[in-house]
């Protein structure tokens, strides 16, 4: 059986092409997509993935969550290794631990063997050194070659996407496709003429998505409320940022629990002993919760994408945290992101050959696309265009499968 894998940042889904068209595979009960995420027991070697996982750490059970696992594809990470309980494994055994368990649940749900895989990669895992962008798709082979899959080929996110979309008649179209991931925004200008035509006229890609705006919003609006930007009572020093900013960085959270970061929280903790900030902090880092602090920063961004207003709060004890954030202060925020964004779209654009104006849709992929300044600043764009009805979460899967025809 031949699959499309989107291994997204924030969560993967899985589509093989039927006869009646792509078709999700169910990865859970009831679920077609899941989070990317793993956790590793505390008491030995097995592990789960999807929401199990999540479930699990939020039981409390004893172990390690991760998330965000493709990120370090295209950094230097890739070649480190990351703490567990009682001993230490490599970022590149996440990944195909990860994968390998993926795929063993689409086997189980289909009762088919998989034997192919087109896997979707976005246009650029690393905008500053070539050759990490390479060695991540090879590495990500390597990774579905550790679990099991004999044949793999890529297909960029955003090319997959465009395929998904079926639209009723048969008139020419230039659809700009804005695939916002958690780790990179890619786009594709493609031309489409009648049932067959299909041609990608200019592909580019910025690494920046989704996480980005989780970690700005962290960084600035969510740790004053663990002491960042406080002084320390006992000796006036100021609190140290550092460990604030791995906080706000999904794929460095594991870092938080390091002996040496833990030792400075605790040194903080000694020197601001009435600060209910930080002993939240180091009540976060000495209980794991580092994960669930980011699960509740996603929820603030999903928040503010549907109201002008949404409330975030960490409990510990019998104290809480919290604080209400206007959508105003999120968009000022992101607004740093959205101009490299655009200026990425249209260096796609130019690259084409082709005018703005003459775009005739947006498909609009990946969660973040519901962020209002972000739909927003894709229409004021392309005046011309509209915005396709394409389901945002599976289109890359279902493009993916699609392209196997």
């Amino acid at each position: 059986m031949r699959v499309g894998i989107d291994f997204g940042t924030s969560n993967t889904s899985v589509a093989k092409l039927t006869s009646d068209g792509p078709e999700l595979i169910e990865l859970e009960e009831g679920e077609t997509s899941i989070p990317t995420a793993i956790f590793y027991h505390g008491s030995g070697r097995s592990y789960l993935i999807g929401n199990e996982a999540l479930a699990v750490y939020q039981e409390g059970e004893e172990g390690r969550l991760m998330r965000s696992i493709k990120s370090v594809l295209g950094s230097d990470l890739i070649d480190e290794t990351t703490q567990l309980t009682g001993r230490t494994i490599p970022f590149r055994q996440v990944i195909s631990d990860f994968l390998k368990r993926l795929l063993e649940q689409v086997e189980a749900s289909t009762g088919e063997k998989v034997t192919e895989v087109v896997q979707g990669r976005p246009v650029s895992f690393n905008d500053d050194d070539p050759e990490l962008d390479q060695r991540a798709q090879r590495v990500l082979g390597e990774c579905l070659a550790a679990a099991g899959i004999p044949a793999v080929s890529f297909l960029y996110e955003p090319v997959a996407a465009a395929r998904s979309v079926q639209f009723s008649d048969n008139t020419a179209r230039l659809a700009f496709v804005v695939d916002i991931g958690g780790g990179t925004s890619d786009f594709s200008l493609i031309r489409l003429e009648g049932a067959e035509g299909f041609e990608v006229l200019a592909s580019d890609g910025v690494y920046i998505g989704g996480n980005d705006f989780d970690r700005l919003l962290s960084f600035f609006e969510l740790t004053p409320l663990f002491g960042r930007l406080e002084t320390l009572e006992l000796n006036g020093l100021p609190v140290p940022s550092a460990s604030y900013t791995l906080l706000s960085d999904w794929k460095r959270l594991n870092l938080l629990y390091a002996p040496a970061v833990r030792k400075e929280v605790e040194w903080m903790v000694k020197f601001s002993p009435a600060s209910l900030g930080i002993r939240a902090f180091d009540y976060m880092i000495k209980n794991f919760e580092a994960g669930l602090y980011a699960q509740k920063t996603e929820a603030l961004k999903i928040g503010l994408s549907q109201d002008e207003m949404a409330h975030f709060d960490y409990r510990f004890g019998p104290n809480v945290r919290d604080k209400h954030v206007t959508r105003q202060a999120f968009n000022e925020l992101i607004s740093e992101l959205l101009a490299p964004m655009m200026e990425t779209a249209q260096t796609c654009i130019r690259t084409s050959g082709e005018d703005a104006e003459n775009i005739t849709d947006i498909i609009m992929v990946g969660g973040s696309t519901f962020v209002p300044a972000v739909e927003g600043m894709f229409l004021t764009a392309f005046p011309n265009a509209q915005v396709s009805a394409n389901d945002r979460f599976a289109a890359v899967a279902k493009g993916l499968a699609r392209h196997m025809l």
